[in-house]
C-alpha cells in the first residue's frame, strides 16, 4: 500500500463531517488522508450514493435530503484528500500517532491534527427478544435499501425518532409491505414540550417533513401509538411482537421480521479510548466527548466531529467538519471574533430543533433497562438481567468494578450493547445520576485485532534489502 508515513492532517470517517472537513482543508493545500471502515463514502446517511445516483429515478424512495449528499460527495471527490477505505483504525496515541487495520495488515501514520468523525450508532434495545433472529435495526433495515435496493416484506416496526419514521417512510414509498408500526413515543405533548418547540421552529421544514412522514404512515399502515412494555417472542426466531396499547390492552402482532429504534447516541469507543474527557448529556442520555466551538477536544490537535461530537443531523455534521478544519488550518493564529460568533450562530441554527425532538422521543425507561429478568443484557457474555443485577447487588459501584464480577462489557463489542444500560441499572441501584456512576474505562485496540495484523506492523517496519 502506498502510504506516507506524514500528514498534516488525518480524518477518521467519511461521513458528511468527515468529507466536508477534508474539501475544506484541501482548499487551504493541507496534506490530509481519510480513514474509513466502510468500502464506500458516505456514511450511514449517504450510504452508497454514488452507486445509487445512477439509478435516481427507479430509488426515488429515498428523499430528496438523500441525493442532496452528491454534491458533497462529488467535491469530496475532487478534493485532494487521499482515501483509504476499509481502514478500521483501532488506537490513537496522545502524540497522534494512528494505528489501523486494512485487509489484514495493521499500517500507522503520524498527523499534526486528527478529526475523528466516526459519527453515532444506534441505541442499544435491551427489550425481551431482542436477539432473535429477524430482529434488527431500523438503520439495518435503512442499510438494506441503501446498500442492496431491497427491503423486508411484511416486518412490524416498534419504536420512535427521526429516523425511525423516515426509513418507515422509505419502506412505505418503496412499495414495501408492513404488518404494523407501534410506537413508543407519546402521543400528547406536555407544556415544556411546546416551550422547547419555540426555538425548533427555526427548522420548521425539518418538523413540517417529519409531520408529513407521519401522517402518510398513518394513512398507509395499521399504527399503534403511546405504547409500552414490548416484547418479542419466538421459539428459534422472531414470531410475534406483544405490547400494551395506549387504552392498557395486551396486543400481539406476528411477524418473523422486526425492526427495533430508540435514537442514535454519539459512537464514543474510539474518543474515549484515546482519553479524551466525556461529559454525560441528561437531555440525550449520552456521553459526549468535551469540545470548543471548534470541536476541539481536551487532548491538543485532536478535534471531533458530526454526530460522534452529540446528536445534531446531517446539517450540523457538515457544518462542525467545516469548522473544525477552518480551525486546524487557522491554528497559529487567533480568529477573530466574528468568525466564533458566525460560527456559535449556525451551529446553534443548524440544531436548533435538537432539544425538542431529543425530550420528545426520550426513550422509556424500559427500552433501556428491560421490565423482565430474563432479557439479555450483555449479548456478548450471554448475561441476563437477572444475573447483571446480582452481581451489581454484591456491592458493585461502577461499570468497571462490575466487569471482575460477571464480565459484564468484557465482550467483542467493548460495551457498545450494554454500557449505557449496565450504567443506568447501578444508577438505579444505588440510588446515583448517571453521571456519577461514570462508564466503562475503554483502552485500544477498540476493535478485534489478530496477531498477524500486528506482526505485519514489523514486516512494514523493516528496510528493504
Amino acid at each position: 500500500m502506498s502510504l506516507n508515513q506524514h500528514y498534516d492532517l488525518a480524518i477518521i470517517g467519511a461521513g458528511p463531517a468527515g468529507m466536508a472537513a477534508a474539501v475544506e482543508a484541501s482548499k487551504n493545500n493541507l496534506k490530509v488522508l481519510v480513514l474509513d471502515d466502510q468500502p464506500a463514502v458516505g456514511g450511514q446517511v449517504y450510504r452508497q450514493i454514488d452507486k445509487n445516483y445512477h439509478n435516481s429515478d427507479e430509488l426515488s424512495y429515498l428523499g430528496e435530503d438523500y441525493w442532496l449528499g452528491k454534491k458533497l460527495v462529488d467535491n469530496f471527490w475532487h478534493s485532494s484528500a487521499e482515501l483509504l477505505s476499509e481502514s478500521r483504525v483501532w488506537q490513537i496515541t496522545r502524540d497522534k500517532l494512528i494505528f489501523f487495520s486494512q485487509k489484514g495488515l495493521a499500517h500507522q501514520v503520524q498527523a499534526d491534527f486528527i478529526l475523528i468523525s466516526t459519527g453515532a450508532m444506534e441505541r442499544p434495545m435491551p427489550i425481551p427478544g431482542w436477539t432473535l433472529p429477524g430482529v434488527m435495526s431500523v438503520g439495518g433495515a435503512q442499510t438494506l435499501l441503501k446498500s442492496n435496493n431491497s427491503g423486508v416484506d411484511g416486518a412490524v416496526f416498534a419504536g420512535s425518532g427521526p429516523l425511525f419514521y423516515l426509513t418507515i417512510w422509505q419502506y412505505l414509498i418503496a412499495g414495501l409491505k408492513i404488518v404494523a408500526v407501534v410506537d413508543t413515543a407519546p402521543a400528547r405533548l406536555s407544556l415544556h414540550h411546546y416551550l422547547r418547540a419555540i426555538p425548533a421552529l427555526l427548522q420548521l421544514n425539518l418538523l413540517l417533513k417529519g409531520l408529513r412522514w407521519k401522517s402518510y404512515i398513518r394513512k398507509n399502515t395499521k399504527y399503534f401509538s403511546q405504547v409500552r412494555k414490548v416484547s418479542i417472542s419466538g421459539q428459534f426466531a422472531a414470531e410475534s411482537l406483544s405490547f400494551i396499547d395506549r387504552y392498557g390492552e395486551s396486543k400481539k402482532l406476528f411477524a418473523s421480521h422486526i425492526f427495533l429504534h430508540q435514537g442514535v447516541v454519539p459512537n464514543v469507543n474510539l474518543t474515549m479510548a484515546t482519553g479524551l474527557k466525556h461529559y454525560w448529556c441528561p437531555r440525550q442520555l449520552c456521553w459526549h466527548p468535551e469540545t470548543n466551538i471548534y470541536g476541539e477536544s481536551s487532548l491538543k490537535g485532536v478535534f471531533v466531529a458530526g454526530d460522534g461530537s452529540g446528536i445534531a443531523g446531517v446539517g450540523a455534521a457538515i457544518l462542525s467538519g467545516k469548522t473544525a478544519a477552518k480551525r486546524i488550518f487557522q491554528y497559529s493564529r487567533r480568529p477573530p471574533i466574528f468568525s466564533i460568533f458566525l460560527s456559535k450562530f449556525k451551529r446553534y441554527r443548524h440544531a436548533a430543533a435538537r432539544p425538542f425532538l431529543d425530550n420528545l422521543f426520550r426513550p422509556p425507561k424500559d427500552w433501556r433497562v428491560p421490565f423482565d429478568d430474563e432479557t439479555i443484557v450483555c449479548r456478548c457474555e450471554a448475561l441476563k438481567k437477572a444475573d447483571i443485577s446480582l452481581a451489581i447487588s454484591l456491592g458493585v459501584a461502577g461499570p468497571n468494578q462490575l466487569k471482575s464480577f460477571c464480565r459484564a462489557g468484557m465482550g467483542r463489542c467493548q460495551g457498545r450493547m450494554c454500557g449505557l444500560t449496565i450504567q443506568q441499572m447501578i444508577a438505579d441501584h444505588n440510588n446515583l445520576l448517571e453521571k456519577d456512576i461514570g462508564y466503562f474505562r475503554l483502552r485500544p485496540p477498540i476493535r478485534p485485532l489478530t496477531v498477524g495484523e500486528l506482526a505485519s506492523m514489523a514486516d512494514e517496519n523493516v528496510p528493504a534489502k
